[in-house]
């Protein structure tokens, strides 16, 4: 069933996006882990104004960027690690690892024409991110943090537009968790799903993020003229 989702604030693949107003779409969040493409209700985030072509290339091999998706990595892997404030309070201490290549392709991006940009023409600028020219390296990546609420493996889509700077993004599975967190931060039996995102960015020796979510209402309304809203949270920042 097509529903219209009202959101005021979404949780964008590498980065936090804002969307404003109402769009039609399926409810449901991102479709996969990584920021380009992804989407949330039906709506394209984060690239959504960029045309984009991918190539597949070899561990080695120079991209048109000047550098190979190995350089790219060997810049980039190992644990970094950053203090981590909990929105309701108290820190701890936050730790990302990214591991060997899995695969790697060059992301020849460019800005979409207005007109082709879909619901919400120019406005969709805002929901753009950087149509810049970039790697896309497929990496596992550990994430823990020194409390024990999370202590999670999976596989992201780091950005790479240059060496030493690399955005990734992850929706969390909530019911698959190693670690101790439960989502507190809005009541999970209030609303029809719960997502919960990881954003982060590596850079030299360093790692910064952000946990957040997107708590989905129940429809108001039935057939194509119903609703869903997102009410955003905060879950942590590193």
């Amino acid at each position: 069933m097509r529903e219209r989702l009202c959101l005021s604030w979404v949780a964008a693949a590498v980065m936090s996006v804002g969307l404003w107003g109402c769009v039609s779409g399926e409810g449901g969040g991102p479709s996969d882990d990584t920021a380009p493409g992804g989407q949330i209700g039906g709506v394209q985030v984060n690239e959504g104004g960029c045309d984009e072509v991918k190539e597949d290339i070899g561990a080695d091999d120079v991209s048109p960027l000047g550098f190979s998706a190995r350089d790219a990595l060997s810049a980039l892997s190992g644990e970094r690690s950053a203090p981590l404030a909990w929105s309701k309070g108290g820190s701890t201490t936050a730790t990302v690892a990214a591991g060997e290549l899995v695969a790697a392709r060059f992301v020849r991006s460019t800005e979409k024409a207005v007109a082709d940009r879909g619901p919400g023409g120019a406005e969709s600028t805002a929901i753009a991110a950087d149509c810049a020219d970039h790697l896309q390296l497929d990496v596992p990546l550990a994430f823990s943090t020194e409390d024990g609420a999370f202590d999670e493996s999976f596989a992201v889509t780091l950005r790479v537009p240059q060496v030493g700077a690399g955005r990734f993004f992850h929706r969390i599975d909530v019911d698959a968790l190693q670690g101790s967190y439960e989502v507190t931060e809005v009541d999970p039996t209030e609303f029809r799903e719960v997502f919960v995102y990881l954003s982060g960015e590596l850079t030299g020796s360093a790692v910064s993020g952000t946990i957040s979510g997107i708590a989905e209402t129940h429809p108001v309304g039935t057939g194509p003229d119903s609703s869903v809203s997102g009410q955003p949270f905060n879950v942590a920042d590193f």
